[in-house]
């Protein structure tokens, strides 16, 4: 009577009523024993951690097939819980620790800006069983394309190069078998790309079924 007349004077004071801590017990699980010192749950036991939960198992269900798997543990951190490689001492300069440098404002990375666009010359092609008109002005009309695969894979190696490209033209009038004969002064992505940018291009109607074309770009670096 005398504790619950201390809190009632308490609240009547403004003051809040002392708080009552619980017992340190920590969790109770499986594994915690009981007064005897034996084991809680000797054949196991269904918990859940997170909210407190245990039921004790019977001895017919130490195996049963529905039991649900143990809980897993939380996975490490990506960096393993280890400190910065400076040892976390903060930078002369004021910055955060293990900071590699600001993210904006920097160089950019060389490998994934675009070199300068090439200028492209397609040469005269060369037909086999018979002909297709204009190739050459259709080709010229994806200069521009061919170039940006030239210069967004690694640009030219030198001053000039070349690519020499072959494939047929069937009665529906498009590129197909796109192959790379010859190549000098690009990569092998460039030469991927110009074979993906000509691959079912329209070409024009062939004069047979099928008509085989064998052209060269040239390539020059913009002065």
């Amino acid at each position: 009577m005398g504790a619950v007349g201390a809190c009632v004077g308490a609240v009547a004071e403004g003051g809040a009523p002392p708080r009552q801590e619980p017992p340190d017990q920590g969790w109770i699980t499986a594994a915690t024993p009981d007064a005897g010192g034996a084991p809680r749950c000797p054949h196991g036991a269904l918990e859940d951690p997170h909210r407190g939960f245990v039921r004790c198992l019977e001895p017919g269900e130490a195996d049963a097939g529905w039991l649900p798997p143990s809980p897993q543990p939380e996975p490490p951190p990506p960096d393993g819980g280890a400190p910065p490689p400076d040892g976390g001492a903060p930078p002369p300069d004021g910055g955060v620790p293990g900071d590699a440098g600001p993210i904006d404002g920097g160089v950019p990375d060389a490998s994934i800006v675009s070199a300068p666009l090439p200028l492209v010359e397609v040469k005269e092609p060369e037909f086999m069983n018979g002909d297709v008109p204009n190739v050459a002005k259709r080709l010229e009309k994806v200069a521009p394309d061919l170039a940006k695969c030239v210069a967004d894979n690694g640009g030219l190696s030198g001053a000039s190069g070349s690519i020499k490209v072959q494939f047929l033209v069937r009665v529906r009038g498009r590129a197909e078998g796109v192959e790379i004969l010859d190549s000098r002064g690009i990569t092998s992505d460039a030469q991927r790309c110009i074979r993906q940018l000509l691959k079912n291009k329209p070409i024009g109607t062939p004069s047979a079924d099928p008509v085989g074309v064998t052209v060269s770009l040239s390539l020059r670096a913009p002065k």
